[in-house]
């Protein structure tokens, strides 16, 4: 059986003015056909279906065509709330939906663990996963209050219930599968930040509770961990089955440097070829190799890159380098190219917005933000000033060491941070054992 994972589609968002309507709407039919032509029998949606908690009516509407587009291709529809995601909202249908095939998972039920865990059926109606659909965990759905605590027990007590519901979930999914006369693939979700997830600018601040990242040994052994929240598409583990699909469009500049992509799943090559944790981890030949093997080192998993719905660009230059690079960038096969600009200059300059707005006058070209900074500012993070190290994680330090050189390309930025945020998560695992 083929499950499709995706997440992030943020539907009704507004860019810097801009409808994403348009690009949504081409998404949306793009996947309708790799969902015919892969004979993808389920979806899962990972979080943020949705951009606010009251989205714009054509927003609704796209969501609701397309649990109708998913019913008449007989494709199952698996939706768990992110934190952009309204629960009444989403609840407001949620029954309607379930005679349509399509599952909600708004909020987390400790009262009713066993209604996390989602049958996902094959064609001939037998069961071909288990999904333990999690959404986005707000502190209040997992953790009481206890009284006294310091910062650092209230991150730890956070951190063992959200431990604790991942446990408790999977071990009925477990205890389901035993039934079967033949074990099937276990798929987790969750909307959240996951030690080793790179971020990009459109991904807001995410702490549940005061944790501002979970390492990876706090959820199960999961055939499949199907993430979202993070934009990026990515794995966070060494085997490449825990993993962020990424958002289906850019909903930042910053996005651009990277592939979108869809993630396929084959059930039956997961459970079958599933990695022990005994397994020593593939050997890497090459480090900043453009397809990572640590991340296709899992049989069973499928990256589907996904065309781009609208031209962006994002240039960054001295003024007189960027006007003529703007005067040579190729045309838009249709439609009008969203441009970024920084420009980067140590002296006041008054005339750059009009020397700017004359260059693309004539062009298919909106220029949607102009930035400027400093030579020293070009070198070094944004948001770096005025902070101690007291102040900052392990995590952060590394990430500022990073975003000073500008020799470093994005590629090998995100290799670097995941194979130190790789050893942080083991050093941290280590820790958690009793001695």
């Amino acid at each position: 059986m083929k499950i499709l994972h995706s997440s992030d589609w943020h539907l009704g968002q507004h860019f810097m003015g801009k409808s994403r309507k348009e690009e949504h709407a081409a998404f949306i039919n793009w996947l309708l056909a790799v969902i015919e032509e892969e004979g993808i029998e389920a979806l899962i949606i990972a979080g943020d279906i949705f951009d606010t908690g009251a989205p714009p009516s054509y927003a609704r509407e796209m969501y609701h065509q397309l649990v109708l587009d998913m019913k008449a291709r007989h494709c199952q529809l698996f939706v768990v709330a992110g934190n952009h995601d309204s629960v009444s909202m989403l609840n407001e249908s949620k029954s309607l939906l379930g005679y349509l095939d399509t599952q909600v998972t708004s909020q987390a039920n400790r009262d009713h663990l066993e209604d996390h865990v989602l049958p996902i059926t094959g064609k001939d109606g037998k069961v071909a996963a288990w999904l333990c659909a999690v959404p986005y965990l707000r502190p209040k759905d997992v953790l009481d209050s206890v009284a006294g605590q310091s910062e650092q027990q209230k991150k730890q007590a956070l951190q063992q219930q959200i431990s604790d519901f991942y446990q408790q979930v999977y071990r009925i999914a477990e205890q389901k599968n035993a039934q079967l006369d033949q074990p099937v693939a276990i798929i987790g979700t969750g909307h959240l930040t996951a030690v080793g997830g790179q971020l990009s600018e459109s991904v807001r601040d995410l702490y549940v509770g005061s944790l501002e990242a979970l390492p990876t040994h706090v959820f199960p052994k999961f055939d499949y961990l199907a993430l979202g929240h993070i934009h990026r598409a990515q794995a966070i583990n060494k085997q490449g089955n825990f993993r962020y699909s990424g958002s289906p469009i850019p909903l930042s500049f910053d996005e651009l440097a990277r592939e979108k992509s869809v993630v396929i799943l084959d059930t039956e090559r997961l459970s079958s070829e599933r990695p022990s944790t005994e397994q020593a981890a593939p050997v890497i030949q090459d480090l900043f190799a453009q397809q990572d093997i640590r991340q296709e080192a899992l049989a069973g998993i499928q990256i589907k890159s996904i065309p781009r719905f609208q031209a962006m660009m994002s240039l960054k230059g001295r003024l007189d380098d960027l006007l003529s690079q703007i005067a040579e960038l190729p045309t838009p096969e249709s439609g009008i190219l969203w441009l970024e600009v920084t420009v980067i200059a140590d002296d006041y300059i008054s005339d750059v917005q009009k020397r700017l707005s004359e260059v693309i006058e004539d062009l298919p070209i909106e220029l949607l933000r102009v930035m400027r900074k400093s030579t020293i500012e070009a070198k070094t993070s944004d948001h770096v000033k005025r902070e101690t190290l007291a102040e900052l994680t392990v995590a952060d330090v590394f990430e500022r060491a990073i975003a000073t050189q500008l020799d470093i390309s994005e590629d090998d930025s995100q290799a670097l941070t995941q194979l130190f945020n790789e050893c942080l998560d083991d050093m941290k695992t280590q820790q958690a054992q009793p001695s």
